[in-house]
């Protein structure tokens, strides 16, 4: 092999090595996971799974997973954090962020209530944009409580029923919200950030119909 083959295949290498070496580490959107859908409820028993990775399809130790919620306009309700709380929320910024660890994967059961239009909420990974969801929740209203009683998110979730609206759309089919939804809907029924109330009522909501049958 004559000096500028060489050279050339030096040049390669190199050029190989530090194309890897860039892309190592880097959150790829395209090789990341995402839910399909964004639900979450006041008592943080809807969870939400992140898996980052990168350009290689490797999964990325070390990464900070934001949510953001600062594009849904007075929609999402952050619950205050409590000790078991497993990510770290800013109120202020209105984001939940959580550390990648070896498998790349992070579960946010986020307390969080309230609805937003599609787009507004966004998940993040280094700066990476994974994906961008409309705000979906049982808490209708946004005040951190799931309840009929002097409340009114049976009737904002029953005006949803028939619609392709997404912030009833809590099974992620991305079509009509449905029977499915509304099972979904009354099992949280009386969740709140500290979590179970008016027990009562989650019995007495049966009798909504389902009006667009």
């Amino acid at each position: 092999m004559n000096r500028f083959a060489t050279t050339l295949l030096l040049a390669g290498v190199l050029t190989a090595a530090v194309t890897a070496s860039a892309s190592a580490g880097v959150p790829s959107a395209s090789n990341s996971t995402v839910p399909a859908c964004m639900v979450f409820c006041p008592m943080g028993d809807i969870p939400f799974t992140v898996t980052v990775r990168d350009l290689a399809n490797n999964p990325l130790l070390g990464v900070s997973v934001v949510l953001d919620f600062s594009g849904c306009p007075n929609g999402a309700f952050i619950c205050p954090t409590n000790l078991g709380d497993p990510y770290t929320a800013n109120l202020v910024a209105r984001t939940l962020s959580m550390v990648t660890p070896a498998n790349g994967t992070v579960t946010f059961p986020a307390r969080v209530g309230g609805v937003g239009p599609a787009g507004c909420a966004k998940v993040f990974a280094s700066g990476v944009l994974l994906g961008s969801f409309a705000l979906a929740s049982p808490d209708q209203n946004g005040n951190g409580v799931v309840t009929g009683i002097i409340d009114v998110d049976p009737a904002l979730f029953a005006a949803k029923l028939g619609t392709v609206d997404p912030t009833a759309d809590f099974d992620c089919s991305g079509g009509a919200v449905d029977l499915a939804d509304e099972l979904i809907f009354n099992h949280n029924l009386s969740h709140s950030c500290d979590g179970i109330v008016d027990a009562v009522q989650r019995h007495t909501w049966g009798s909504l119909k389902s009006h667009y049958r």
